[in-house]
């Protein structure tokens, strides 16, 4: 994956405080994008459970559409992934005018990078990994580092173990559960167009 920063935050998911600081750091892009308070927030969890590595986003979409009553793309049951991402952002951008899109991904990195959570302001460019040459999406990003990266992404992802995914998809699910609860209690709601 791809990743153009400019202000981002990097936590390991057993640091001290990580939900509440992810979900803060996360909120606090939200509102420096413009129009926060009544454009629709859509999560868009990227990945498949076909590969152990790749079912971070998934899970977490899982999440937010159990606890939550937010506007998400990408579940365990639906997910997104590179055979339908470009018909999924047409279907968001037909449904919805003008919103917040925060994208998640999981991400292969260096060995001591394995257990990361970065967020950042910007879109991410998903599929590098294996190949794959997606379209940058998100205006916030949020990746968890799942496995160290080799030259033969696809393998990386398929023998990373599940406890990593899990023990990242916890803690990201966790705060951004709260983000959205948040949002959703204090602005505006989210109406559906089209």
């Amino acid at each position: 994956m791809e990743k153009k920063t400019v202000n981002k935050l990097t936590m390991h998911w057993q640091d001290m405080n990580v939900k509440h600081k992810v979900s803060k750091f996360v909120l606090s892009l939200i509102m420096k994008q413009e129009g926060y308070s009544v454009r629709p927030l859509v999560w868009l969890c990227i990945g498949s459970d076909r590969y152990t590595g790749d079912s971070l986003g998934p899970l977490i979409g899982s999440y937010l559409t159990e606890y939550t009553d937010s506007i998400v793309f990408g579940t365990l049951d639906n997910p997104v992934h590179a055979g339908n991402f470009v018909e999924t952002l047409a279907t968001i951008k037909r449904l919805y005018h003008d919103p917040i899109i925060i994208a998640i991904d999981a991400c292969l990195g260096k060995k001591n990078e394995v257990g990361n959570i970065e967020v950042w302001e910007g879109g991410l460019k998903a599929g590098i990994a294996v190949g794959n040459c997606l379209p940058r999406v998100g205006h916030i990003s949020i990746i968890g580092v799942v496995n160290a990266g080799g030259q033969v992404g696809f393998l990386d992802l398929q023998s990373t173990p599940l406890s990593t995914v899990i023990k990242l998809s916890k803690v990201i699910g966790a705060a951004v559960v709260e983000v959205a609860n948040t949002m959703a209690l204090h602005y505006a709601p989210q109406v559906k167009l089209g």
